[in-house]
This record gives C-alpha cells, sequence and structure tokens, in this order.
C-alpha cells in the first residue's frame, strides 16, 4: 500500500514520486523543513481534504495532508494555489508540488508547514523549460486527465499531451490517473503545446523494424491523422509511414487504406506517395 505520509523531494513533474520517499519524524521535521525553505527545495506531498482556519485574524481556506510528525497545509488563493484548477478540492486524493513558504514548530509538538504550490510549479518549469523544449529529450510525466483521444500529462511542470495510441504498441493498454512514466518529446506542429510519447522509448513487441521496408516497397495502410499537410499512415501496429497527399483530391479520413510507395526513412520514419499498387510496374 502507498505511504501517503511520506514527502517526495525531487524536480521531475508534480507528484512524481521517482525517489526515495522521506518520512518525517519530529526531529526529522525541525532538522530538514527549515533547510528546504532556505533552499528552495521543491517537494511533493499528498492532500486529501480542506480546512477553514483563522490565521491573523483572516478566515481562509486550506488543503491538507500529513506527513507523519506534522500537517502540511496549502492556502487555496491563487497566489499560493496557482491559477489552476478552478476548484480546489480537484487537487486533493493526489500529489501536489510546492515550496516550503513558512512552518511551525510548537512546543507541544504541534508542527505544521505552509505550502505554496504556486512557486513550486514556477520553479519546476524554470529547471526543465530546456527539457522539453527539444525534440527527442526525455522526461518524466504524470498523468493528469484524460481527453478524446488523449492523455493529458504533467511534464516538468507544464501541461503536455500524450495521443493515446502513443502510450504502449498494444493500445488497448492505458494508464491511471496519477500513473509516473517516463516519455520522449516529439514534435508538435503548435509551439505552445508539448506532445509526448511513452511508446516510442517502448521496444517493438516484433523487433526492430529499421530498415524492414526498402525503397519502392509497396504496402497498404491505415490512415491514423492527416495533420500539417502530411498524411500519417500505420501500417501495422507500431510502424507508421507519412505519405505525401500531392495526389489526393478529397481529404482523407482515419480509418481509410491507402496505398504507397515506400521512398525512404528519415528522423521520423519512413516515407511514401500514394500508389496504386503493384500494377504500376507492369
Amino acid at each position: 500500500m502507498e505511504n501517503v505520509r511520506a514527502i517526495y523531494v525531487n524536480t521531475y513533474a508534480e507528484g512524481a514520486r521517482s525517489t526515495p520517499p522521506v518520512e518525517l519524524s519530529e526531529t526529522d521535521f525541525k532538522m530538514v523543513v527549515p533547510n528546504w525553505k532556505r533552499a528552495k527545495t521543491v517537494i511533493h506531498v499528498y492532500l486529501f481534504g480542506m480546512q477553514r482556519r483563522v490565521v491573523n485574524g483572516v478566515a481562509q481556506r486550506y488543503l491538507i495532508g500529513d506527513v507523519g510528525a506534522g500537517k502540511v497545509m496549502l492556502p487555496t488563493d491563487p497566489d499560493h494555489l496557482g491559477h489552476d484548477p478552478a476548484d480546489p478540492m480537484d487537487l486533493t486524493h493526489r500529489w501536489v508540488c510546492g515550496l516550503v513558504d513558512d512552518f511551525d514548530v510548537k512546543d507541544d509538538g504541534n508542527l505544521t508547514l505552509l505550502l505554496n504550490r504556486a512557486k513550486g510549479i514556477e520553479t519546476l518549469q524554470r529547471l526543465n523549460a530546456e527539457r522539453v523544449s527539444k525534440e527527442n529529450n526525455r522526461a518524466t510525466g504524470v498523468l493528469r486527465g484524460v481527453r478524446r483521444g488523449a492523455y493529458v500529462l504533467d511534464v516538468g511542470g507544464y501541461p503536455a499531451l500524450m495521443p493515446k495510441s502513443w502510450y504502449d504498441w498494444d493500445e488497448a493498454k492505458g494508464p491511471d490517473i496519477g500513473e509516473e512514466m517516463q516519455v520522449q518529446i516529439m514534435r508538435s506542429s503548435r509551439p505552445e503545446q508539448i506532445l509526448v510519447s511513452r511508446r516510442h522509448l517502448l521496444t517493438h513487441p516484433l523487433g526492430d523494424t529499421h530498415q524492414l521496408l526498402e525503397r519502392g516497397t509497396i504496402v497498404r495502410a491505415k490512415v491514423r491523422y492527416f495533420r500539417d499537410r502530411i498524411i500519417v499512415g500505420e501500417i501495422y501496429p507500431g510502424l507508421d509511414v507519412s505519405i505525401d497527399p500531392m495526389l489526393l483530391r478529397m481529404p482523407p479520413k482515419p480509418g481509410d487504406i491507402m496505398t504507397v510507395e515506400i521512398l525512404g526513412q528519415n528522423k521520423r520514419g519512413y516515407y511514401g506517395r500514394m500508389s496504386l499498387g503493384w500494377q504500376d510496374e507492369a
């Protein structure tokens, strides 16, 4: 069973738990929390509820977590919470990141850690900006949600999209919310959008497809999508071909079958053009 009373220290992605869990005793709390605040360390904690507290005469709502010897409190104002999500309760029952904004150590042993998630996300983004901006880089992603046709991940503090077919070679498989995975940064047609793939880091179940298809090979491919003036078709699961649409009269639809002549390979894989098939050689 997962220990939700621990703290994880890393700068991979919000909610990443790839590092050893830190379980705080009272002595540990008094020793490490001041150091975390001083060093602006990114920590990840599990939140499970909300309380209304009066602090310095001001009533405010706080998200709360239990870290063993102490209590975590995250104010729900935008300066601490960040600008997402719209409902603070959406951050409960999940791991969130943050910097230690303040802490309180009372004589009766009541220990409290005040977290700032907005600053934590800002730090993650600053440290991971170069990593997520370069195609083919590897990064850590944590699944945050599901859209039609794609998964939404946190990658280095940034929101990223992963087409569902890029999770695994077996498209019947899918991740669970909160799952952590290694991903590869992919080329995106929209500079403001981060596109990632898990599948591209996995060994193909049928082995290496490099140089499987020679120039002039004729194949049948099922259209996956048509974007940026390029058709991407699937020859078989995990083996795609980029198809020049020059001879098309009508845009293809996903699922359409096309006959393609392979022209070669580049860093993105096989590419080709429409063909009438083997009869062309007659």
